[in-house]
Formats: C-alpha cells, structure tokens, sequence
C-alpha cells in the first residue's frame, strides 16, 4: 500500500492579501470576490479528493495476514485508504467476538466479514446466523458499515472435476452442515438486513470449476493445501473480490488504485 501524502496547499491568508492588494490597487471589489470564492472552491475538492478510508476485516485463516486474501486485498487501495486485518487462523464467530470490540473501537468506515470454515465444524447454521447478526450490530453501532462476504470455497473436486462442498465426519472433526450451507445463511442475513454481500462463495467455486483442478493446486500455500493460499492465490481471489465490490460498494471503489488495479 503507497504511502500516504499531502501536496502542499498554498496559504490562504497569503492568497487573500495578495488579492486584497490587487483589489486596492485597481478598485475592484467584485472581481476579487469571485476569485476568492473560486478558490475556496477549488481547495475544498481538493480536500474532499484526500479524505481518507478505514477498512476493517475480520474473518478466519482465509483472510489472515499469513494465508488469506487480506494483504492481496490491502494491495489493491491507493494512500488514502487504511487496511485494519483482524483476521485470525482458526477463528470462528464466536472465538474473534472480542477482537471485533477492538476493531469497531477504532471507528471504520466499513468492516468486511467472512467465516464459515471453522463455524462449520463447531455449531450449526442457526448459531451462525445469531452470531453474524450480532457482529453487524455492532459495526453499526459504532457508525460503521457492514460489508458480509460468504466463505470463499474449499478447492475440493470430485471425480467429474467439478468443486463439491463436503461433509466432512471424522476423529478429528464433525461438520454440522456444509460450507455452502453456511454461505446460505450470510447471504440471507444479508438480505434480510439490507447488506451490501459479496458471494465469494459461489464466485470462487465458479473459478475453480473455470481453470480446473490441476490449476487450482497452483494457488494451494502449501502442498497438498486446499484451503489456504500462496500469493498467486490470494491475488486470484481477490480479483473475485474486487470485481464485486465496484457494484455493491461503488464509493469504495474511488479508492483503488494499488497493484492490479
């Protein structure tokens, strides 16, 4: 993400002096208020084009600085834009709820959330939706506005080569109900509250199916790694991101300028 920088602005009060010599020079009151007002004009757009923009995350590992799409994403900002990722490997709605007060304590503009990966193996889609309510109550609360992102898709194929959401019961874990399955649900929370959503879900799963198997591997961060993903992953998926956010979130989309973009 650039630096943030400020051009800088010629005084004021010397400007208007400058013109109030003009004008008592050659006695002309009305031409010199107009130059004023048109150069207060011109410096308030020239404020308004630097207003600056907090954008929260928070999600699990597949938004986290680590493996997910979170730094990708920061990337695609220009100067005036602030990236906060509160994401966290392993984290569920419920797990993250603290971290969420200290994100909101910081007043963003927006806060993007995305879980479902770790939610899936812990309580069903009921508790899920409770959960999601409440964090976007309280992203409200604190005038910010939430932005809901369904769980970008495990790269799982079945033996036709298509992306097939799994149920997975075994020692180790037992989901309660498929990752589409919780993607439902955000996207009715969305719907139900009014949201702006992004369906990374279906999205990324339409990708997948797209570049096929053997290609999806290539995003893998690690071998034999299905869910996270290396910088040609993260970069891949947050062009999915991106392309949906310029429709839901058009004002956001003012702010991009960074790699890709």
């Amino acid at each position: 993400m650039g630096c943030q920088t400020r051009s800088p602005q010629p005084s004021l009060i010397g400007f208007a002096d400058r013109l109030g010599n003009l004008s008592y020079r050659y006695e002309y009151p009305m031409k010199l208020v107009l130059i004023i007002t048109f150069w207060l004009t011109v410096h308030a757009v020239g404020q308004a084009e630097e207003k600056a923009v907090t954008i929260g995350l928070i999600g699990d590992s597949t938004v986290a600085m680590q493996s997910g799409w979170g730094p990708a994403f920061a990337g695609r900002f220009d100067s005036r834009a602030e990236i906060l990722n509160y994401a966290k490997n392993g984290a569920t709605l419920h797990s993250l709820s603290a971290k969420l007060d200290d994100l909101v304590a910081l007043k963003p503009d927006y806060v993007l959330i995305q879980f479902g990966h770790n939610d899936q193996k812990r309580y069903d889609t009921t508790v899920y939706r409770d959960h999601l309510k409440s964090y976007v109550t309280r992203v409200k609360n604190t005038g910010g506005k939430p932005i809901i992102i369904s769980s970008v898709t495990r790269r799982s194929f079945d033996e036709n080569g298509e992306i097939v959401a799994k149920l997975v019961r075994n020692e180790k874990y037992s989901y309660q109900a498929t990752l589409t399955d919780y993607a439902n649900t955000a996207k009715a929370v969305a719907e139900e509250l009014g949201l702006p959503f992004i369906d990374l879900h279906s999205a990324s799963t339409a990708h997948h199916n797209e570049i096929g198997q053997k290609e999806s591997m290539t995003y893998n961060f690690k071998e034999g790694d299905i869910t996270h993903f290396n910088r040609k992953g993260a970069e891949a998926i947050t062009d999915l991101i991106i392309e949906e956010l310029k429709t839901v979130v058009p004002q956001l989309g003012t702010y991009l300028g960074g790699k890709g973009e």
